[in-house]
């Protein structure tokens, strides 16, 4: 329930409707508070020590399992993970693909890295996932190598925001790939362009006559 920030009591509530009633519950609401404040006190401060292990538990018993991490003075710096699902989207859907970090949107206050595509049915794919523990030039290569790691390919074309560091480490990294900055307005021009080539072509469509082609929309 904690992954979907939902409360004990919440959870109590839940938990009682699905029985069918109080007379069906073998623990209160009491009880659910008690054990979630249990399990908060038996992870205490080891809870990337926790998450490190259950990493490598992965790596040892997952087929195409692929994790890796940075330790520095104790302090864990850089994590990413791509399990076999990943890999598979990646392979038949990573020709385009988006990058994107989401900062301090947790207590540890890390930055949260997410690979992500899009597959045949117009719907979202990831291809792996990453946390940092600062935006630097250096953070942002050690993912982004760990990431070829795992895939071993680069992706042809890469949507991002205009965040210089991350734009620095994908320039050196991914050197076969083309970057797509200032992607809402790039998709503005790509879109009014086919609109405007779609209407200048109408005629021909409603006499059945087959469409000649549209030449590629530059992304620079």
């Amino acid at each position: 329930m904690s992954l979907h920030k939902i409360g004990p009591r919440v959870a109590d509530r839940l938990k009682t409707g699905l029985c069918g009633g109080p007379h069906n519950m073998r623990g209160t609401n009491t009880d659910y508070m008690n054990f979630s404040h249990e399990i908060r006190k038996f992870i205490g401060d080891r809870d990337a020590k926790m998450f490190v292990e259950m990493l490598d538990q992965q790596s040892v018993n997952l087929p195409n399992f692929l994790s890796e991490y940075s330790v520095v003075d104790g302090e864990l710096r850089c994590v990413f993970w791509a399990d076999v699902v990943s890999k598979a989207n990646y392979k038949e859907f990573g020709d385009i693909m988006g990058f994107d970090a989401t900062y301090h949107t947790n207590k540890y206050d890390m930055i949260f890295v997410s690979f992500t595509g899009v597959d045949h049915h117009k719907r979202g794919v990831t291809f792996g996932v990453g946390l940092l523990s600062k935006e630097s030039v250096d953070s942002y290569e050690w993912l982004l190598c760990n990431f070829l790691k795992a895939h071993h390919v680069q992706p042809s074309l890469i949507l991002t925001d205009q965040d210089p560091t991350l734009i620095q480490a994908v320039e050196q990294v991914f050197t076969k790939s083309h970057i797509m900055k200032n992607l809402p307005l790039k998709l503005i021009d790509m879109c009014r362009a086919l609109d405007e080539g779609l209407s200048s072509q109408w005629p021909n469509r409603k006499q059945g006559l087959p469409l000649p082609d549209f030449e590629e929309v530059s992304s620079t």
